[in-house]
C-alpha cells in the first residue's frame, strides 16, 4: 500500500492505495470473485488496474491487524454526460459528471464484510473527492452487507431504478446541487 493521505484505518483495517508488488497476496481474495479465471488472467487484470501508467483506474486494499489482505476495491474513474443522471436539472450534451466507478468489491469474510465494505467506501469517498468527483458509483444495495453504508451516507444516496446505487459527495457545485 501507497504511504499516502488515502490510507486510513477503520475497526482495526488498514485501507490503502495497492501498489501492484504483492499481485501474488491477491490471487485468493481475486478468486472469490472470478472463479472461472486462472492466475495469469488475475494477475494481467491487477496488473492493468493498478498500472503506474494509468491515471483512469487503481484499487484499494484493506488488511486486518495481522497484515492480510482482507477487502479489495477496484475502481475507474469516468465522466458520464449530466443528462443520464436520474434528477439531473442540466440536460445539456456538454454537462459531464465525474464518476468513481466501484467495478469490483470483494471481502474475504462473510462475518466480516460489512466493515471491510465500509472501510473500502469510506476511503474510497477521499478517493473521489481528491479526484474531484461528483457521484460514486457502487452495485445495487440490494444485501444486508451494505447495511453500515447506507446508515452512514443515507442522505448522499441517489437511488437508481437500475443496477447501480449513486452517493452524491459533499461538495457544493452547481451540478452536485442539481442530483
Amino acid at each position: 500500500m501507497k504511504g499516502d493521505e488515502n490510507n486510513s484505518t477503520w475497526n482495526g483495517l488498514h485501507v490503502g492505495q495497492f501498489e501492484n508488488d504483492d499481485l501474488d497476496k491477491l490471487i485468493p481474495l481475486m478468486s472469490q470473485e472470478f472463479k472461472d479465471w486462472d492466475t495469469n488472467q488475475i494477475k494481467s487484470y491487477l496488473t492493468l488496474a493498478t498500472s503506474k501508467k494509468n491515471n483512469f483506474a487503481g484499487a484499494l486494499v484493506a488488511k486486518n491487524e495481522a497484515g492480510y489482505y482482507v477487502g479489495i476495491l477496484i475502481y475507474t474513474l469516468q465522466q458520464i454526460d449530466a443528462k443520464y443522471v436520474e434528477s439531473s436539472k442540466s440536460k445539456k450534451k456538454d454537462d459531464g459528471l465525474n464518476v468513481f466507478v466501484v467495478e469490483h468489491l470483494i471481502s474475504s469474510s462473510l462475518i466480516l464484510q460489512k466493515h471491510v465494505f465500509m472501510s473500502l467506501v469510506d476511503s474510497a469517498m477521499k478517493v473521489a473527492e481528491k479526484n474531484s468527483c461528483n457521484l460514486v458509483e457502487l452495485p445495487k444495495f440490494d444485501s444486508k452487507h451494505y447495511d453500515l453504508i447506507q446508515k452512514k451516507y443515507k442522505n448522499q444516496i441517489s437511488d437508481s431504478k437500475n443496477y447501480r446505487t449513486y452517493l452524491k459527495l459533499n461538495k457544493s457545485t452547481d451540478k452536485q446541487a442539481a442530483l
